[in-house]
């Protein structure tokens, strides 16, 4: 066996001619004092437009690789090992709380009318039926702008357009769907529907019986969407005292209308937070709204989806646009609501659809693993993806119900992260941005009590180093990776293999063990390092 100097020696024997490499995956694994190490390097010419891979096996101990890697570096070649990180999980306290229905899903209202069949998904699939099983628990919220022209007919003969209407026959089978699959439902009503300048219910009452009759659960209504951004002729039509009292109406029906007297009421699904538009929002709060809602909800993306690229998608200052948003929806709302949960009610990439091969590609996970992680330390309660079906930004594919890179990650996260949100310190720029949480211990790997998971999201150009000077024993990986270089691939890959829905079942995903507390983490990719001997005490 070749010691570790005599090891550098065959690699500078490989690389001395090679004008750049880039560190793709490293992993380890423990023999005697030292660690058995695999390098794939992606060795590229000096116009980058050709490549090839080598892969190097070595032993070291953590030292000698740092070493290796400051030598390689200095070796005639173009590094692009660029940063080393240490990161400390602070593990005396949790500093916010999620529960277990924290990431949930959407489908927009437009899927409702007769006449559209809900765009082609198929309840009664077994592969839709599958993936949505693998997210339970989770809350599926049904609005959007449509909802807001809909009516809900029984029978389907009660001469409205059928543009326009739902049927009992279509309620039915989504709550058979909703049940089969362990989802909760929340549901937006038709706030335009109006009488006096208010709020006619009557419409809303024969649906709660119609659902009453049936069993069928709903966990919670909305009112409304985006009141700020109603269309002609009812644009700038209700204030948001008005909207208040709207809601406080529906509260008291809830509640004295059998069956729904635990339904919670969640609004007011605002998207104008900020400038003229913030006026319905802030009014809200200042009348009867700020003590009808049990959840408050606003709506954010990162912009409209002419503007999404994949530069966006991995820039940092794009990504900590959210923090200004929920401090600004905090402001607004603490004063009267200070302990009322705060939800993203609807959020995603880019507005609009979102982006035809941004939206629905690997890139598009890095806004989306970052935002999981704001909301989560910043105290939010729940997050709902638009959506889980319908568009460029859904999860899984219109008609062939193929999952989606962010379908993936989303359920990695369901099954790794825990609900005590911890405190991470790093010596990195906000280009590395690094999440931590107790380790989720009901899932399918069974982490025990007192296990750490952290999420980083490295859009950095280059391999990161990164020591967790707290956990030097064994590590879980979870990292995912385009299927191709580029960015904008279809398919993601976890640990170096394809993840793919093949015969109605969902793919083992097993992770890649690690041990020493050194991890290099390839350049703008992003995944999940499960620490279960942390055994960290405010984790049991």
């Amino acid at each position: 066996m070749r010691r570790p100097m005599q090891q550098l020696t065959l690699i500078y024997s490989l690389v001395r001619h090679i004008s750049h490499f880039n560190f793709i995956l490293p992993s380890s694994r423990k023999e005697r004092s030292c660690f058995w190490h695999s390098w794939l390097i992606r060795v590229s010419a000096p116009d980058q437009r050709s490549y090839f891979y080598i892969s190097i096996y070595f032993t070291a101990d953590t030292m000698t690789v740092t070493r290796v890697l400051v030598i390689l570096c200095s070796l005639h070649v173009q590094c692009t090992v660029g940063q080393s990180v240490s990161v400390t999980v602070a593990t005396d306290k949790e500093i916010a709380t999620i529960d277990d229905h924290f990431v949930g899903v959407t489908f927009d209202s437009q899927m409702l009318p007769i006449s559209i069949n809900w765009m082609g998904l198929d309840f009664g699939s077994p592969k839709v039926q599958t993936l949505a099983k693998a997210l339970s628990p989770c809350y599926l919220r049904i609005g959007g702008t449509p909802g807001d022209f809909m009516t809900f007919d029984p029978t389907g003969h009660g001469g409205t357009s059928p543009d326009s209407t739902y049927t009992g026959a279509e309620w039915d089978k989504l709550n058979n769907f909703l049940e089969t699959v362990g989802w909760d439902l929340v549901f937006g009503l038709n706030v335009l529907k109006r009488k006096d300048g208010q709020w006619d219910p009557d419409n809303a009452k024969e649906l709660m019986t119609y659902s009453n009759a049936r069993n069928y659960k709903i966990p919670a209504f909305e009112l409304g969407n985006e009141p700020s951004y109603f269309p002609e002729p009812f644009t700038d039509t209700i204030s948001g005292a008005q909207l208040g009292r709207d809601f406080a109406h529906l509260r008291e029906i809830l509640k004295s209308t059998t069956g729904f007297e635990s339904t919670l009421v969640i609004g007011p699904d605002v998207t104008g937070i900020t400038g003229k538009k913030s006026l319905v929002f802030r009014d809200f709060f200042k009348g009867e709204g700020s003590k009808a809602v049990d959840r408050i909800t606003f709506h954010q993306y990162y912009a409209y989806k002419s503007f999404g690229t994949p530069d966006a998608c991995t820039d940092p200052k794009v990504m900590d646009s959210l923090i200004s948003d929920i401090e600004t929806a905090r402001n607004v709302t603490t004063p009267s609501n200070p302990d009322t949960p705060l939800w993203l009610g609807e959020t995603s990439t880019f507005y609009g659809g979102g982006t035809p091969g941004v939206s629905d590609r690997y890139v598009a996970g890095f806004l989306w693993l970052d935002k999981l992680g704001i909301a989560s330390r910043m105290g939010l309660k729940g997050v709902l993806r638009q959506s889980y079906y319908g568009k460029n930004y859904s999860l899984i594919e219109m008609n062939s119900f193929e999952p989606y890179p962010d379908y993936w990650l989303t359920l990695l996260y369901k099954r790794l992260v825990g609900n005590k949100v911890l405190s991470v310190q790093t010596n990195s720029t906000n280009s590395f941005r690094v999440y931590a949480h107790c380790a989720n211990q009901n899932s399918v790997y069974n982490y025990k009590p007192g296990s750490v998971v952290v999420y980083i999201i490295n859009v950095n150009i280059y391999t990161t180093v990164v020591t967790f000077p707290q956990f030097q024993k064994n590590m879980d990986l979870f990292w995912l990776r385009p299927e191709f270089i580029d960015l904008t691939s279809r398919n993601v890959t976890l640990n170096g293999k394809r993840l793919d829905y093949v015969n109605n079942t969902i793919p083992d995903m097993p992770p890649q063990k690690a041990y020493g507390g050194l991890l290099m983490l390839p350049a703008r990719t992003f995944g999940f390092a499960v620490f279960p001997d942390a055994d960290v005490d405010i984790c049991k």
